[in-house]
């Protein structure tokens, strides 16, 4: 870690999962270090790196153990700090292969795992350490080594021939090469998760493509008028939640959910209700030029240099496009009040697939069970 400190701007890693946004329900799967170095400590960086990735002591069970209990209990503090997101990846898992993967990666499935590894480490220890192994040596191999990077012209040659020597010490290729992702159970839980809080996080979720609909920009338009209009006027100005957020993904994915939210079951009735508020959606020029400018500057936000290669590669690891940008930038300036409202529709749609998900106090889950097809306790 000093060294890590003294040498460079950071070494990270993390699993990244890109939805694929031209076939439904395909998704890549990385894993991936992330480094940032001055020019002149590239090769320094790079030698870290090998050493983290290829050198790491798999086989020290009173460390691995040490790391089971940091990762379960950071999770079990995030569950605390973000459970919006935790219940709107899990609602979006009963039906999306990447937040299938989320899940079993961060969110409550990934949890469960970990504890598990945890509190039985001793009878499970020889298979984990095996397991690790074994991803090491199929994961970081020469086939499999993509890189993007982010610096001066002037410093590009020196950035290849940095990687060609990790890439020299990667593993070589398994004989039965890259394999596909495992087959996925979808299936409709619409469960409730009891913690020791008093609020609630009340997730809805589904998919439109599913259901024949396209990705339009403006569903980017929506987005703002639902934040700073419906579900801000009626979760959190007269529902007394914290907040209240909602997304659409090209891929189709789409959810609602309440934060730190003192309602169940009358925000559930409030996203009932989004349809109709869409299809009678009323905007002069005016207030339609407020929405398109709120759309814009979270789209046009100024970028550092990380930022720019970060929007870069997961552009072109979603298979986005500069024509299909250039489309939903259009598609967001010359909106009116009719394409608004054709958005009924879709969220119509979604929220036909009946997917909820809440974490929230035990009495509220228990007063409204007949909403849930399980409840179980978070933790």
């Amino acid at each position: 870690a000093n060294e890590i400190n003294q040498k460079t701007g950071g070494i990270g890693s993390s699993i990244g999962i890109y939805p694929h946004i031209k076939e439904w329900d395909a998704i890549g799967l990385f894993y991936e270090v992330r480094v940032k170095t001055l020019a002149e400590g590239l090769f320094d960086a790079m030698g870290l790196t090998k050493e983290l990735l290829l050198t790491s002591k798999l086989t020290d069970g009173k460390r691995l153990y040490e790391i089971l209990g940091e990762l379960k209990s950071r999770l079990a503090l995030a569950f605390s700090s973000y459970g919006h997101i935790v219940a709107s990846t899990r609602a979006t898992s009963y039906f999306s292969r990447a937040s299938y993967y989320q899940d079993a990666l961060g969110g409550i499935a990934g949890y469960r795992v970990i504890a598990d590894y945890e509190e039985h480490f001793a009878e499970k220890k020889a298979e984990l350490i095996e397991k690790l192994q074994e991803m090491v040596r199929r994961i970081f191999t020469k086939d499999r080594l993509m890189v993007s990077v982010t610096c001066e012209e002037k410093d590009f040659c020196d950035v290849v021939h940095a990687v060609e020597e990790l890439r020299e010490e990667l593993y070589e290729p398994q004989e039965d090469g890259i394999g596909a992702l495992s087959e996925v159970s979808y299936e409709m839980r619409n469960e409730g998760f009891m913690d020791a809080s008093q609020v609630q996080y009340v997730a809805r979720a589904g998919n439109y493509a599913a259901h024949g609909y396209a990705y339009h920009g403006a569903l980017r338009i929506l987005k703002v008028i639902m934040g700073y209009e419906y579900l801000w006027n009626n979760v959190r100005v007269k529902g007394g939640a914290y907040g209240c957020m909602n997304q659409y993904l090209r891929n189709g994915d789409v959810y609602f959910v309440s934060y730190r939210d003192p309602n169940l079951a009358a925000t559930n009735e409030v996203y009932e209700k989004i349809p109709d508020y869409v299809r009678n959606f009323t905007a002069d020029e005016d207030e339609m030029t407020k929405y398109i400018i709120g759309t814009i500057s979270n789209i046009d936000r100024p970028m550092n240099p990380a930022a720019k290669g970060d929007r870069s590669m997961n552009l072109y690891m979603n298979h986005v496009s500069q024509e299909m940008i250039r489309t939903e930038r259009s598609q967001i300036l010359h909106a009116v009040q009719e394409d608004i409202r054709a958005l009924a529709a879709v969220v119509e749609a979604m929220l036909k697939a009946e997917q909820i998900c809440v974490i929230g106090s035990e009495e509220k889950i228990e007063e409204e069970k007949e909403m849930f097809l399980e409840v179980k306790t978070l933790f």
